[in-house]
């Protein structure tokens, strides 16, 4: 049986409060709602009473008047009226923040709201009815209200004062209607606020997707990969197996989350994704954790035990076989392409069989260290008795590199009769290897220091203040909405304007926007994804494992030995211009975006998002000394 969605979902739009267990689409709005079961239980009690008979009474009819017109306008009329003859009249102060424009002007909505609640409630009902506080249907609309001003301060940068919201709130309520538990649970895991999290977690114990993959992340955290970490995994991938596809992102999360969701199904793990990504990705090691736990592919191994050749029966099966005339060549290297092995990017050595004579590939294996002389001997035997083309038969010359280990099989190939010549190039087996690199490779980027001008120090640079920026997590003191205006004495084309992304936990990292219209036609949403395509240009950092970097990058970073936080946080930079086109950086843009990285978490930390006031910085770069001025944007 399908569930209603426990939470509320995070969007960058304003939050629909009143869109709660009670609210989804098709369902009842929950102020019409409680409106009719007050006047069946009035009718029922012998109570009833005309509720115009008050000034409350009014005002909340006037709100569910407004509930009934769609047009915004006209609905925010109703409830400013509603409040003109009540000024106690929460929902309408609902109604009037979920209208608003603004996440500024809903906060204050909000806060008006909880204060007119907390008057027509009372202070003596906090006390009394505390521990069943929903029970009551006249608390309602401080809850709704309550929640939504919980929800904006989050999305303002306010989190601990959000937090502190939602634990006053399961106090009042701990059966929990609302599904506060599992906004809160999310909250508590992207400001890595871990015990109060445990805590949770014990109040309410229960086999939801929400609830077993938080707790194995915790052991995770507790205990690395112990048998206690992994017993916890294992219960949660039993509860909902589609979790790990989103948190490793195998599949993408859609752009609107669920109404609904039944236990152990894909909108379950999607809801769970959405909130929880952020503390999955800031605990070292987690996401490949979570990678490595499910089958793994077994990648032949190489033996390293001593060889003594073929047995004398292995010989006389091979003498067997029929000899036809032709030259084969044979090889074995290792891909300057990474590839997935067992859950892991590694550079593969493949082992390459191939008829010259009739340019046929006669056998192909992939492993994951340097082939011995012993398994060169199974793929050669291999071609032989079962080629992928063809049919069996010996070939009567075989071509190789010289040197070891072909130098070992001399003897047991001149046994059954076969020539091997040892030669410095291999026209055949170079030209498949060379296909075979560019197919790996695909439309894989330039590595930094491919491009134009940039140099190891630039990039090291770059690196060790990505480190810093990263362990810094400035997102968790942002909201959404805010940028940065970043001056430059070296641009002069104009400022930047910065956006630390993070606050969702999808994605974390930093762009500097060429265009501040841009920006904020991207905030409003009123930008189409083809539009938003087109005209963002933009410099980007992001952070996720090694499977989005190219495989020049990763050399690099591994022969260089550049920092890299974790295997959750390797540093992507891309320049995105007009349309689809993207590039990496060029020397300077890598040096402003370090600049950026190193002054941008100091600057959130001092400056208060009301303070705006400049904040100047020197910067000390592989190509010189710059200046950069910061300042928020008056949004």
């Amino acid at each position: 049986m399908a569930k209603k969605r426990p939470g509320k979902k995070l969007s960058k739009k304003l939050p629909r409060t009143g869109q709660t267990e009670e609210s989804v689409p098709g369902f009842p709005d929950p102020i019409a709602l409680e409106a009719a079961m007050r006047d069946f239980l009035g009718r029922a009690t012998g109570t009833h009473a005309n509720a115009l008979d008050t000034p409350q009474g009014q005002a909340e009819e006037l709100v569910l008047q407004a509930l009934d017109i769609t047009d915004k306008r006209k609905r925010a009329e109703l409830a400013r009226k509603a409040l003109e003859i009540s000024p106690d009249c929460t929902d309408a102060y609902i109604l009037l923040a979920e209208l608003a424009r603004t996440r500024k002007d809903a906060l204050e909505f909000y806060r008006q709201g909880v204060a007119a609640g907390e008057r027509s409630l009372g202070p003596d009902s906090f006390e009394t009815h505390a521990g069943h506080f929903w029970g009551l249907l006249e608390t309602r609309p401080y809850m709704r209200a309550r929640f939504g001003l919980a929800d904006v301060l989050w999305t303002l940068g306010h989190r601990d004062e959000a937090i502190t919201h939602l634990q006053a709130m399961l106090q009042l309520n701990p059966g929990d209607n609302q599904g506060l538990r599992y906004v809160l649970s999310g909250w508590l895991l992207n400001m890595d606020r871990f015990d109060e999290l445990a805590r949770l977690l014990d109040a309410y114990d229960e086999a939801t997707a929400a609830w077993v993959y938080t707790k194995a992340l915790l052991a995770f955290r507790r205990d690395g990969d112990a048998p206690s970490a992994q017993k916890e995994l294992e219960a949660a991938q039993r509860i909902n197996k589609h979790v790990p596809d989103f948190l490793l992102g195998k599949k993408p999360m859609p752009r609107e989350q669920p109404a609904f969701y039944g236990l152990g199904d894909v909108n379950e793990a999607i809801l769970y994704a959405g909130s929880a990504m952020g503390g999955w990705k800031s605990t070292p090691g987690a996401l490949a954790w979570l990678k490595g736990a499910g089958p793994k592919p077994k990648a032949p191994k190489t033996r390293r035990s001593k060889w003594e050749g073929p047995s004398p029966l292995a010989q006389k099966r091979l003498l067997g076989l029929r000899q036809a005339f032709d030259v084969w060549q044979a090889d074995a290297r290792q891909l300057r392409s990474r590839t997935e092995l067992g859950g892991v990017l590694i550079h593969p050595w493949v082992v390459l069989v191939t008829s010259r004579t009739h340019d046929l590939i006669l056998s192909q294996t992939l492993v994951e260290d340097a082939p011995t002389a012993e398994l060169l001997w199974d793929q050669l035997v291999s071609a032989m008795q079962s080629p992928i083309m063809g049919e069996a038969h010996r070939p009567t010359e075989l071509q190789v590199h010289t040197g070891e280990p072909w130098g070992a099989l001399t003897p047991h190939l001149n046994a059954i009769e076969v020539e091997i010549e040892a030669l410095d190039m291999l026209d055949q087996i170079d030209h498949v290897f060379e296909e075979l690199e560019r197919d790996l490779a695909g439309d894989q980027p330039p590595s930094l220091l491919d491009m134009p001008g940039v140099t190891p120090e630039q990039v090291a640079g770059f690196y060790q203040a990505a480190a810093e920026f990263y362990r810094s997590a400035p997102w968790r003191k942002l909201g959404y909405e805010t940028a940065i205006q970043v001056e430059c004495d070296r641009l002069e084309s104009g400022p930047r304007f910065a956006v630390v992304m993070g606050q969702s936990g999808l994605t974390f990292g930093l762009a500097l926007y060429d265009d501040l219209k841009v920006l904020k036609k991207l905030w409003s949403g009123r930008m189409s994804d083809e539009a938003n395509a087109r005209e963002t240009v933009a410099l980007t950092v992001t952070y996720d494992d090694d499977s989005g970097i190219s495989d020049g990058d990763l050399d690099a970073i591994e022969a260089y030995e550049w920092e890299v936080v974790s295997p959750e946080a390797y540093p992507s930079i891309f320049r995105k211009e007009r349309g689809l086109s993207m590039r990496p950086p060029f020397g300077w843009e890598l040096e402003l975006m370090q600049g950026c990285l190193r002054t941008i978490p100091d600057f959130v930390a001092r400056h208060p998002i009301d303070d705006l006031a400049k904040y100047e910085a020197t910067i000390q770069a592989p190509s010189g000394e710059f200046r950069l001025s910061l300042s928020w944007v008056d949004a």
